[in-house]
């Protein structure tokens, strides 16, 4: 008998992964991985992790489809501009998240030549342009929009910004000789997001305009599996983990830390909480589908930066192993001079778990909300929340690098959830499960497809059916 099946591959910095699940149920035929070969051809990484899967597969087992996410090449690089840094420029930077871009950079204000030489030197990919409410501020966006049009980058600009202006902006870019195209204000009014339209447009020229773009592959097959970035996969199985397919309920509130050699990224998809009366929100509105990246935060091109965020806690912790003071610094100067770098030792696995902590540690610290007290003389004590209450949510899942190949990753998560900040939101009392097959970005590429197959699949997997 046939069994029809779909492959899934994620091409990854480092790593391509593959799963082959079958149609119509979901169920994980196979999975394997191999080095992403980005020097050469990324297909020919692909074809080894194919040929590493497909051993696995049942008798007769036909590949009806191939769909892939990308994040090689340093994944989608995106400059988001706006007015206010906590409003506009925050809201353009979440929807270039969500769409599962890299933030390089987030220009605010009056935009001045030091911002503008900046643009220049990390030349990204992408410029998601906003700035004022529909019909408020106008001469400033105009201004920034000249000042960034007159840029010398080669990037496709999204203008989502005040509706009324927005022909004018996007001609600016054109006569600067950009490629502009207009979308729905990021930011219509003060406490209203509304990022799906320069999300989608993201996903768009992600697709049209970047990976095309990049020289990954020579082969027609990779343009055409490719159908989004890899986080944005991660977010869209997120979401429907929580959601549930068409007739389901899900499984409710959930948050995801994928833990990577360069970053740590979280994503949650929560249903918000009636506003509670005597706090005070600060900032723009959460929203219940929210992605976070840490460009500081990762295991091994970033670990100088793990690092120097937590340098002190890791000094405490190889201090009290007894292991040489210098421990935590060498270490970390060891995995970013060699990305490379595999564990040969006992005490380089425990380093590892260390890292480890303390990236998940401060992703969730910036990626929860907070909640602080105010003393105002005269009235008394008032309560200020910033960002996500995510207290409640019941259940934290991990993937990627350490937390998908260590035995131990569940201390490890837990581990950090205890070093949560004074007045910190991030979960409490969240059970732990562990993406050990790289299932989460497959069933994000099966969803566009067959949301139930998808929804089978990340169940079954993390053990939410047995």
């Amino acid at each position: 008998m046939t069994v029809n099946a779909i492959a899934l591959a994620d091409f990854g910095s480092t790593f391509t992964k593959l799963t082959i699940v079958e149609a119509g149920s979901g169920r994980r035929l196979a999975s394997a991985q191999a080095p992403t070969t980005v020097r050469t051809d990324v297909m020919e990484g692909y074809a080894l992790a194919f040929e590493r899967a497909e051993i696995q597969l049942p008798p007769d087992t036909t590949i009806i489809e191939k769909l892939a996410a990308s994040s090689a090449g340093g994944g989608l690089r995106v400059a988001s501009v706006g007015l206010v840094p906590d409003y506009t420029a925050a809201a353009a930077r979440q929807a270039a998240l969500n769409a599962g871009g890299k933030v390089e950079l987030v220009l605010a204000g009056r935009i001045a030549a030091d911002q503008i030489a900046a643009l220049e030197a990390r030349q990204p990919e992408i410029v998601l342009f906003s700035g004022g409410t529909d019909g408020g501020q106008r001469d400033q966006v105009i201004d920034n929009a000249r000042a960034v049009a007159g840029a010398r980058f080669d990037a496709h600009v999204i203008v989502a910004c005040n509706c009324d202006i927005a022909d004018a902006v996007a001609e600016l870019f054109v006569a600067g000789g950009h490629s502009a195209e207009i979308v729905g204000n990021v930011l219509p009014e003060i406490r209203t997001l509304d990022i799906e339209p320069a999300r989608t447009a993201i996903h768009d020229a992600f697709i049209e305009r970047v990976i095309r773009g990049k020289g990954l592959s020579q082969s027609e097959e990779f343009g055409q599996s490719v159908i989004m970035p890899t986080p944005e996969a991660a977010l869209t199985a997120t979401k429907l983990l929580a959601d549930g397919p068409p007739g389901s309920s899900g499984v409710g509130n959930v948050l995801v830390v994928d833990i990577g050699g360069a970053t740590t990224d979280v994503h949650s998809a929560v249903t918000l909480a009636p506003h509670t009366p005597g706090i005070t929100t600060d900032g723009l509105p959460p929203l219940p589908l929210t992605r976070s990246v840490q460009g500081d935060l990762g295991m091994r091109w970033s670990a100088l930066g793990v690092y120097e965020a937590d340098g002190d806690w890791l000094d405490g912790e190889t201090t009290a192993r007894a292991w040489p003071g210098d421990s935590a610094m060498v270490g970390a100067r060891r995995r970013h001079d060699d990305p490379d770098f595999m564990p040969r030792s006992e005490q380089d696995a425990a380093l590892d778990r260390l890292f480890a902590t303390s990236c998940i540690t401060h992703a969730l610290r910036r990626h929860c909300g907070s909640l602080r007290t105010v003393y105002v003389p005269n009235q008394g004590t008032s309560f200020i929340q910033r960002g996500l209450d995510l207290r409640e949510v019941p259940r934290i899942i991990g993937t990627g690098g350490m937390l998908v190949h260590d035995e131990a990753a569940d201390g490890t998560l837990a581990r950090a959830l205890e070093r949560r900040a004074a007045g910190s939101l991030a979960p409490t009392g969240a059970s732990v499960l562990l993406d050990k097959h790289y299932v989460l970005a497959a069933a994000g590429l099966l969803a566009t497809r067959d949301q139930n197959a998808a929804y089978a699949l990340i169940t079954s997997e993390l053990g939410f059916d047995s």
